[in-house]
């Protein structure tokens, strides 16, 4: 009886392998399909995202994700689709692909990535045709668009964002946001306006409805600081110590400045590119000074690292295009002291391209004039955020236009949610 039963009984057993083999395969596949539609779904705020793009981003993650296990083993067949509105039609588009050449359609707000592997099982195929092949599909779609310009870190504090004394944002095409909670935590006074795509406070706002021209939102969810985990460059022995310079025309080089650096008088520098530490000491551009730079970052750390951009100087910087420092063009170390305040007080500061990233420092704009009026783009991250004086601040976002990247939370606010 045992001898005769045997065949039924490995059956069953094998059934049971199967069946365990076909969960685990599909659960590895799902996981692979929601992770590369969530990395594809990022691609869509890029302003370079299109159809081909998006087919590389996703074919090569799964080729990633699925390499040297059984999926790739037995030759999973990775599909992907796409759908939106970009084309006019609206609705799911869906775009077929043969085994190894898979394509695209554009999308604008979601992808939907389908993973088919042919796998083939002992037994379980005698039972359920349907068994095989294992096919698992992830949608992810990009919810909300909004360019961040301007973001006040600070949770609690009163006039964590302030405009005061004739101050004006213009940033038409991005976000002002400010984290505080407090009922006061974004302040328009005397005759200060701030025009932007959104207006958004943790807590309340102070303004009056003539000063914005979008109605500002309240008790918005806190956006975490999309910098939080950037790496910090490396800071090596000195190259210079308390460098000043009052005149002549000279070209800077990359390196460690201990002491601060020190532009005033008549002097006229250029940057050459690459990056710059500003350590124990301040950056200070004064005078009838003139400074330029293309492809530069400037990495502030130790005691009084401060940016004083002051006098009648004017000022052309573009941030760094690659490396630790790429889409920021000042950088304050994270164990600045808390309050710490970098000025702008310059009316000739006329490029600011790249991100201005100060995580526990204040920046006050103080100029009665044009702040980075010329810039491809700008974008401020800092603790507290203050305005006045006249100053008039123009916040573009002309990403295409340099090749300063711009970081990631920076080009959009975006989220990316994740529907099966």
């Amino acid at each position: 009886m045992f001898a005769l039963s045997l065949p039924a009984l490995a059956g069953v057993g094998g059934l049971a392998i199967d069946f365990a083999t076909l969960n685990l395969k599909r659960a590895a596949l799902q996981s692979a399909a929601d992770e590369a539609a969530i990395s594809a779904a990022k691609q869509l705020s890029l302003a370079s995202a299109n159809d081909t793009a998006i087919q590389a981003s996703v074919t090569t993650y799964l080729s990633n994700q699925l390499r040297g296990d059984d999926a790739a083993a037995s030759g999973a067949t990775l599909i992907t689709h796409a759908g939106g509105a970009s084309s006019g039609t609206g609705g799911m588009a869906m775009a077929m692909a043969a085994p190894g050449a898979p394509a695209t359609q554009s999308a604008s707000d979601s992808v939907t990535v389908q993973v088919t592997e042919a796998w083939t099982p002992f037994f379980a195929h005698f039972v359920s045709p349907n068994v095989t092949p294992i096919v698992v599909a992830a949608t992810a779609t990009l919810q909300g668009n909004n360019k961040l310009c301007v973001l006040s870190l600070n949770g609690s504090d009163s006039n964590a964002y302030k405009m005061m004394n004739n101050a004006h944002v213009q940033a038409p095409t991005c976000g002002i946001f400010s984290n505080s909670v407090a009922a006061n935590g974004m302040v328009l006074q005397n005759t200060a306006s701030l025009t932007a795509s959104v207006i958004c406070s943790s807590g309340g706002i102070v303004a009056t409805a003539s000063q914005t021209n979008v109605t500002p939102e309240t008790d918005c969810p806190v956006m975490p600081d999309p910098l939080a985990g950037h790496a910090t460059p490396t800071v090596g022995a000195c190259t210079a110590n308390s460098y000043a310079v009052s005149s002549g025309t000279i070209t800077l080089a990359p390196g460690v400045y201990c002491g601060g650096m020190s532009i005033t008088g008549t002097a006229r520098v250029t940057f050459s590119p690459g990056t710059y530490v500003i350590k124990n000491g301040a950056f200070t551009i004064a005078g009838q000074a003139v400074a330029s730079g293309m492809n530069t970052g400037f990495y502030l750390v130790g005691d009084n690292a401060l940016i004083n951009f002051a006098g009648n100087s004017t000022i052309n910087l573009s941030g760094a295009e690659s490396g630790v420092m790429a889409g920021l063009l000042f950088f304050a170390d994270k164990g600045e002291s808390d309050g710490s305040t970098h000025v702008i007080n310059s009316p000739n500061v006329q490029v600011l391209t790249g991100t201005i990233y100060l995580p526990m420092g204040d920046i006050l704009v103080n100029p009665n004039g044009n702040v980075a009026g010329t810039s491809a783009y700008t974008a401020i991250i800092a603790q507290r955020v203050r305005m006045g004086n006249g100053s008039n601040l123009v916040m573009n976002t002309n990403y295409a236009s340099t090749n300063v990247p711009v970081p990631d939370g920076v080009r959009t606010t975006a989220t990316v949610v994740l529907s099966n």
